[in-house]
């Protein structure tokens, strides 16, 4: 297979890791933010133990480590402990980094872990033709081939001929993840730089293949949806229309410099992400998020609102053919359901950038 290494520096440089004394590390003690995400070996009722430095229940704590592997050898002299560190089988890591696959890209960016997207090409591909890009983002614990799988994005996309880049979020102790603002995820208490990774991979695209400037979209599932979101803020001059399946808004600083239309599906039975807000995560109401979002985009005024048995729709039209609209839908929870993909591109399709 043949990757692609787009070199930011030619040598990848970690950020060092703040020493931290394991005699003064136990579980549950607090720990400082410049130690998020900080291992360190330690002993529990006398057994060698990995903790790490991670928020929970509000606060900064040294929690017992998800992943980890203790081994012990002893001879006749000494004895000699090691730690190793493997991953729980949470994700299908060959699926990340699958050699085989011809689709599969490499990029290594300074101070980040190397990170993997898929790129898909539709053979009707001219480089004489503007062709729309999709970016897809998976939910926290799975990859981008899950939301292929999920959506059949890549089947639609071949018919309707526009590229898809499906991004893989970076590993950090239990599995994948966006750094999609305070919520949810490892990526976030790591601060990946998730916003460089998703710009490279754009701009190198664009750089690559005939891209419609008018029609950069990206679709996101949960954590990934929570991503879209932060895109739809920040990176606003490159994205035009932002697709959320059961994710929500997390950074309430969000300032869009362009107005991006805003395409969001969620399910009123949703427990992981409850449309009325709350739950696990405390996420805010799904409503607001998509109001306050509506009204960063210029849009005045209160929603159009339909109902019927199946769904609740509300929409927000703004100027310039920029469009925010929410559909909740009834009797659904927090998954991918057939349908909604469809729905999704129509929606995509009719609001090019103006």
């Amino acid at each position: 297979m043949e990757k692609l290494f787009i070199a930011l520096s030619a040598v990848l440089v970690w950020t060092a890791i703040p020493a931290v004394s394991a005699n003064a590390v136990s579980v549950g003690q607090s720990c400082a933010k410049t130690t998020l995400g900080t291992r360190v070996s330690t002993h529990i009722n006398k057994k060698p133990v990995i903790v790490v430095c991670r928020i929970k229940a509000g606060r900064k704590q040294w929690i017992r480590a998800a992943v980890q592997t203790i081994t012990t050898t002893t001879t006749s002299t000494s004895t000699t402990s090691t730690t190793t560190t493997v991953p729980e089988p949470v994700i299908n890591y060959t699926d990340v980094v699958d050699p085989n696959d011809p689709t599969l890209h490499t990029i290594t960016i300074e101070g980040m872990q190397p990170r993997t997207y898929y790129l898909n090409v539709p053979s009707k591909y001219s480089a004489e033709t503007s062709t729309p890009l999709l970016m897809a983002l998976h939910s926290r614990t799975s990859t981008a081939k899950t939301i292929f799988t999920d959506s059949q994005i890549l089947s639609w996309a071949e018919s309707m001929n526009f590229i898809v880049a499906g991004l893989n979020g970076s590993v950090y102790e239990e599995a994948s993840s966006w750094n999609a603002g305070i919520c949810c995820a490892n990526a976030t208490t790591s601060q990946e730089n998730d916003m460089l990774f998703v710009s490279t991979v754009l701009d190198h695209v664009a750089e690559s293949y005939s891209i419609d400037q008018s029609r950069v979209w990206v679709m996101g599932h949960s954590n990934g949806g929570m991503m879209a979101y932060r895109l739809a803020c920040d990176l606003s001059e490159k994205i035009t229309v932002i697709a959320v399946v059961t994710g929500a808004l997390m950074d309430p600083t969000c300032v869009p410099t362009k107005p991006v239309s805003i395409f969001h599906i969620h399910g009123n039975l949703d427990s992981t992400v409850p449309f009325h807000g709350g739950g696990k995560f405390e996420t805010p109401s799904i409503f607001h998020t998509v109001q306050d979002m509506a009204y960063r985009n210029s849009c005045a005024g209160n929603p159009k609102e339909s109902s019927d048995a199946i769904e609740e729709r509300y929409t927000w039209n703004c100027t310039n053919g920029v469009e925010t609209q929410l559909v909740n839908y009834q009797d659904q929870s927090h998954g991918w359901v057939n349908g909604y993909t469809e729905e999704i591109l129509r929606f995509l399709f009719a609001h090019p950038r103006k």
